[in-house]
């Protein structure tokens, strides 16, 4: 005869030796049981459980599993198939959705976002150069601004002109190359919006 123990999932491990009693023989503890064939080794994935007063072999999906709808991880500790909604595959981040037994990259949903991210960033970009042009503004409107006033404001605003035309730029939004504000001598001739990007390096 061969014993084995259960845990409280039902998993069964063994067989192991219990110790015997003289004259009362073997006495199988409450999570042992008795069977008269040793188990043969389960296969990859798979667990005998003791189940229903008889030994099963059980698919083993304990441990960290995720939710197919969110991609939420939780940890289960039941033996079997897991249900619908569940998968013991790792979610591999944002913008990724489970279609057809798999993770798949939402790619509308991730360039949604990109550009949303991008959009964001430019009017945060406008709204900060809005405040700064206001005063200069006031300025030259009460014909009190100096030379390097009025010059800080034709600046600005080239700086916005640029920042509002980097959708025309090839990369976007995957790519953008961000204007850079640059301020010019107030006798120098005004520079062109193309002074307001890096100089790429060939």
């Amino acid at each position: 005869m061969f014993h084995y123990l259960f845990d409280d999932a039902g998993v069964l491990s063994g067989p192991v030796t219990l110790f015997v009693t003289p004259g009362l023989g073997v006495q199988l503890p409450s999570n042992a049981v008795e069977l008269p064939d040793e188990l043969t080794e389960p296969e990859n994935g798979f667990v005998w459980a003791w189940v229903n007063g008889a030994p099963q072999a059980l698919r083993d999906r304990r441990g960290v599993v995720f939710q197919t709808q969110t991609g939420t991880s939780t940890n289960w500790e039941q033996l079997g198939e897991l249900p619908d909604g569940f998968t013991d595959k790792p979610w591999p981040g944002q913008y990724y959705v489970w279609l057809d037994g798999d993770w798949q990259l939402d790619q509308s949903a991730k360039g949604a976002a990109e550009l949303a991210s991008v959009q964001e960033a430019r009017d945060n970009r406008l709204r900060e150069a809005a405040m700064r042009i206001a005063p200069l503004q006031y300025a030259v409107e009460l014909g009190d601004a100096t030379q390097q006033e009025q010059s800080a404001l034709l600046d600005w605003k080239r700086y916005c002109v640029a920042l509002n035309r980097i959708e025309q730029q090839a990369g976007y939004p995957l790519e953008v190359e961000w204007p850079i504000l640059t301020f010019s001598e107030p006798k120098e001739p005004a520079n062109s919006l193309l002074s307001l990007f890096r100089t790429k390096q060939k």
